[in-house]
């Protein structure tokens, strides 16, 4: 009996004792909406086919807050907190100070390494990333973040990140920063020397799959699909001498950035040094793509069908290199998208609407502050850069700030783009609203570089400068409804039909991982993978 009980006793520590991950591989499919899963699923084979028939699928993740963009999505995913803690409230905020534009990861003093680069770091950041956290627990791991955008890479690697590399179009080759490095690598070096995309990539994006596949999502050409060389339809064919350049925007992007990542695994032998590390990887074309082409052309299949390969080249490497048992995967997005409205509008008779902001929208805005100055017999600007307001002018000519907001609300609302308005009291508060997505807004709302107030666009519309492709940033669920999956070698395969949110995937990663994260995010480790 004795042997008996040491010998369950044995086997119940060893389970409760699995190996600690040896890498944690964190994947952002930029823009990527989480119903492509239910959509294009069938016609995976690779990555995306593992992880979504093999993996925890969270069904109902979402981001939970308003600004549904990158510099916000990418910081929210690798520190676990939304723009209201992280500081990144944006892609670029106007400074409440100096009214200057300033980009999420802008940097006058990160020089350029090598040559190329520069110019960006992760100094606006105000809270650590995931791998900080796993830096400040152990020195010896390595973290490496890569991604075609800037932001994108430096928001999920974080500060303290050993290497961080984006895309340089104007010589095909993944640069930095001397925030991070101040030279290159052997193996990014040799990378770049290589000619990826003279080797890789043809003189035409073509399609992958069978014509009939690509006919059950709608028409190859559409009116307000973006235009390459005149045509949206397939196939693209390259220019040459801006070929660099145009690969953003293809699946070849994609697969370039999984080849980098590749080198980085071989060259910094990720996971394969007794220690537990971080590879940050954020794939931008399905953003790129979707933009021009929307979520139902033929050209976002296409490009995911590709990035699904490119996974799984990626996966089985690491099988190979790593360790099947070795390495944990998340994936997520950083954002969804909106459909093209004239699709909305054609294909499922929905109200939807493109509103051009140069015919539609400014004359609007420019009347609005027109009549607030002739109502406030004034000559001087009530709004100031569409961001902030003049409360000072208004209370000196006898108007409080619920007047005057009042006043600014129904000036919004007559126009016909506009569903909300928000104003930084109200943002800022902590008191029970009934304004329609009050919590996503505050959510997204960072208060020392947040603007006066922000508005809400109506539902299945956008406001763009053009009359092709589409757009996010809006808090709809097209907008914010992203997918959330963990894979590792042995995991019970399951579907979770509850809420969360895209800001649990980097402390579920730790706890998964067994280091720890700060206290106070807005995250928290989801049961059914850290069980």
């Amino acid at each position: 009996m004795k042997k008996i009980i040491l010998v369950i006793c044995f086997f119940s520590i060893a389970a409760a004792k699995s190996p600690v991950p040896k890498l944690v591989v964190f994947i952002s499919v930029d823009q990527m909406r989480a119903d492509y899963f239910d959509r294009y699923g069938y016609l995976f084979t690779g990555g995306f086919k593992r992880l979504s028939s093999q993996g925890i699928v969270f069904s109902n993740a979402d981001l939970n807050y308003a600004t549904s963009e990158t510099g916000p999505g990418h910081a929210t995913l690798g520190t676990g907190c939304y723009p209201s803690k992280s500081g990144i409230l944006s892609n670029d905020w106007i400074d409440p100070d100096s009214k200057r534009n300033v980009y999420c990861v802008e940097d006058s003093l990160a020089k350029p390494v090598e040559g190329e680069g520069g110019g960006f770091s992760a100094r606006n950041l105000v809270v650590p990333a995931i791998g900080d956290w796993l830096k400040e627990h152990s020195k010896q791991s390595k973290v490496v973040a890569v991604s075609a955008k800037d932001r994108a890479a430096i928001l999920m690697g974080g500060s303290k990140a050993d290497f961080v590399f984006w895309y340089g179009k104007k010589n095909g080759t993944m640069v930095t920063s001397d925030y991070y490095m101040k030279s290159l690598p052997v193996w990014a070096r040799s990378f770049n020397a290589l000619g990826w995309i003279g080797k890789n990539v043809p003189d035409a994006w073509t399609k992958s799959l069978p014509e009939a596949e690509y006919a059950k999502v709608g028409p190859d050409e559409f009116s307000a699909e973006q235009k390459w060389n005149g045509s949206s339809s397939f196939p693209h064919v390259f220019d040459p001498e801006k070929k660099s350049e145009q690969i953003m925007g293809t699946p070849y992007g994609d697969l370039f950035v999984i080849d980098f990542s590749l080198a980085a695994i071989r060259g910094e032998k990720l996971g394969q040094r007794g220690v537990t590390d971080v590879l940050c990887v954020s794939l931008s074309n399905c953003d790129y793509v979707g933009h021009g082409y929307g979520p139902d052309s033929h050209e976002l299949l296409d490009l995911l069908v590709n990035t699904d390969r490119g996974l799984g080249k990626l996966f089985n490497e690491l099988d190979r290199t790593v360790g099947k048992n070795n390495y944990v995967v998340a994936l997520s997005a950083d954002h969804a998208v909106c459909p093209l409205p004239e699709f909305n509008s054609q294909y499922r008779n929905m109200n939807a609407k493109r509103y051009i902001y140069a015919s539609d929208i400014k004359p609007k805005l420019d009347s609005l502050a027109l009549l607030l100055k002739y109502e406030l017999d004034t000559s001087e600007d009530i709004f100031i850069k569409n961001s902030f307001i003049n409360y000072g002018l208004a209370s000196k000519n006898g108007w409080d700030s619920v007047k005057l907001e009042n006043e600014i609300t129904k000036g919004f609302l007559n126009i016909e783009a506009f569903a909300g308005v928000y104003f930084r009291h109200e943002l800022t508060s902590k008191e029970k609203s009934d304004k329609p997505y009050i919590q996503k807004y505050r959510n997204s709302y960072y208060p020392p570089r947040g603007e006066d107030f922000k508005y809400r666009v109506r539902e299945n519309c956008i406001i763009s400068s053009r009359t092709t492709g589409t757009t996010h940033g809006s808090p709809y669920s097209y907008d914010t409804h992203v997918p959330l999956i963990f894979w590792w070698n042995g995991a019970v395969p399951q579907t979770v039909q509850r809420e969360v949110h895209s800001a649990d995937a980097a402390p579920t990663l730790a706890k998964l991982a067994g280091f720890p994260s700060p206290k106070n995010l807005d995250g928290v480790p989801l049961r059914e993978v850290v069980k």
